[in-house]
């Protein structure tokens, strides 16, 4: 099927012969992602054209694609498929799956927003999985290290929670910890252990933020969307270890974050896209098995307590 309308993000194939173009080969068959669908002409300088005689621009018709090695080319639109993207999640067109914890959330209030307006109250137990902080070395730095530092007591004065004086000593120190995304070490070590914790770890439904603006919600057509306070989402389903690939369209390839559970309910991971944290809810053995992985900080919470507040480890 040969389309006119592409989007950024798009996956595609190259449809017509075999050619170079730029120094890029293209062969019949090569698959390719969209970085740039052509259709953003300046179109308000038409007194201008018509002053000095030149004709407008068409409308693009040159597409930018990267192919699989990284190579980026523009080509003619029209000699491109659209293709499914090749991902392990695929789109859930049936939104009912998340009645059961959307009817659960609470509200966020006037006097804050609770764990549970993020996760099903209706499970036993939640903890927060702290983010890690990353410096230049490439090695993970834990929470509580950064609170001990010795710099952090010149913070008190203007950071009363360590909420806040965790992550302004970090960044005087140019330390950056992922902000509404899990990296790649937390969210390994987090399915390794939640697929023991289901009984269903090969059917999983994970809600995707449509905020993201390289996560075109195009590429999965037909995905029930869900609406919880103040967010939109799209849902997909598949196996556990789906999570772990990207759903992004640039190259900046962070897991796949989110909402998500299994299919038997005996678990649920909400990452907020404005905390440095993920929460956790499911059976206090569970809870213990994060606390006890060494790759994971991990700290108590409660479902009433306040959801914008890191709270210490134990």
């Amino acid at each position: 099927m040969v389309v006119q309308g592409l989007w950024r993000g798009a996956d595609v194939r190259w449809i017509g012969p075999e050619t170079v173009r730029k120094g890029v080969r293209l062969r019949s068959g090569d698959r390719a992602v969209v970085v740039d669908a052509g259709r953003y002409q300046m179109t308000s300088f038409g007194s201008l054209y018509a002053s000095t005689g030149t004709r407008p621009p068409r409308p693009g018709r040159r597409v930018s694609i990267r192919l699989v090695d990284g190579a980026e080319v523009a080509v003619p639109r029209q000699q491109l498929e659209l293709l499914p993207p090749v991902h392990p999640l695929a789109p859930e067109p049936d939104g009912t799956h998340a009645s059961w914890w959307l009817e659960q959330l609470d509200r966020w209030g006037r006097h804050g927003i609770p764990v549970s307006s993020f996760v099903p109250s209706g499970l036993p137990a939640v903890c927060q999985v702290l983010h890690p902080w990353w410096g230049h070395d490439a090695e993970p730095i834990r929470w509580e290290t950064l609170a001990g530092h010795p710099g952090i007591a010149e913070l008190r004065d203007r950071y009363q929670t360590r909420d806040g004086l965790v992550p302004a000593l970090a960044h005087e120190q140019g330390l950056e910890a992922s902000t509404g995304e899990l990296d790649e070490l937390t969210v390994s070590a987090l399915v390794e252990v939640l697929d023991s914790a289901t009984t269903t770890p090969g059917d999983v439904f994970v809600a995707v933020w449509t905020g993201w603006g390289d996560v075109p919600v195009q590429r999965f057509p037909g995905a029930a969307r869900l609406n919880t306070q103040a967010r939109g989402h799209f849902l997909l389903r598949g196996p556990l270890t789906g999570v772990l690939s990207s759903v992004r369209a640039s190259v900046h390839n962070q897991p796949t974050s989110g909402l998500w559970w299994p299919a038997d309910r005996t678990w649920f991971v909400a990452t907020e896209i404005d905390f440095e944290w993920t929460f956790v809810a499911g059976e206090p053995s569970l809870i213990d098995q994060l606390r006890d992985d060494p790759r994971l900080e991990v700290a108590e919470t409660a479902f009433d307590a306040p959801a914008g507040r890191a709270v210490e480890t134990s």
